[in-house]
């Protein structure tokens, strides 16, 4: 499956909400060329018109973010953050603990398909 670079999924998610790129610069504060140019992929949003869309687009700005150059963290492990909110403090204090734990032993080398 090909990702969408982060022009294309602003279309998308301006395109799934009908709304114009001259409506969408009108509700984010920011011109139409900006958002002309980021749709193109020729700027990158800063950190504060990432902030700008998400309220225009009423998304969470943790998706941009994801989606943006300002973070290489894969989308499914955005989901699995989310979901962890769901959880008590202490069950989610767990769940860190076994992803990190994991985590390290795959960077160490180890993986549970080798075990003897």
């Amino acid at each position: 499956m090909e990702s969408l670079s982060f022009g294309q999924y602003l279309v998308q998610l301006r395109e799934d909400r009908a709304i114009s790129q001259r409506k969408l610069a009108e509700l984010a504060g920011v011109t139409n060329s900006t958002i002309s140019r980021i749709e193109a992929g020729t700027v990158n949003p800063d950190p504060v018109t990432l902030e700008k869309l998400a309220a225009a687009l009423n998304v969470d700005k943790a998706s941009l973010l994801v989606k943006s150059v300002y973070s290489e963290v894969p989308d499914e492990f955005v989901v699995i953050a989310r979901k962890t909110g769901e959880l008590s403090e202490e069950k989610r204090a767990r769940v860190y603990k076994v992803l990190n734990d994991t985590i390290d032993q795959f960077l160490a080398g180890f993986d549970a398909d080798e075990e003897d």
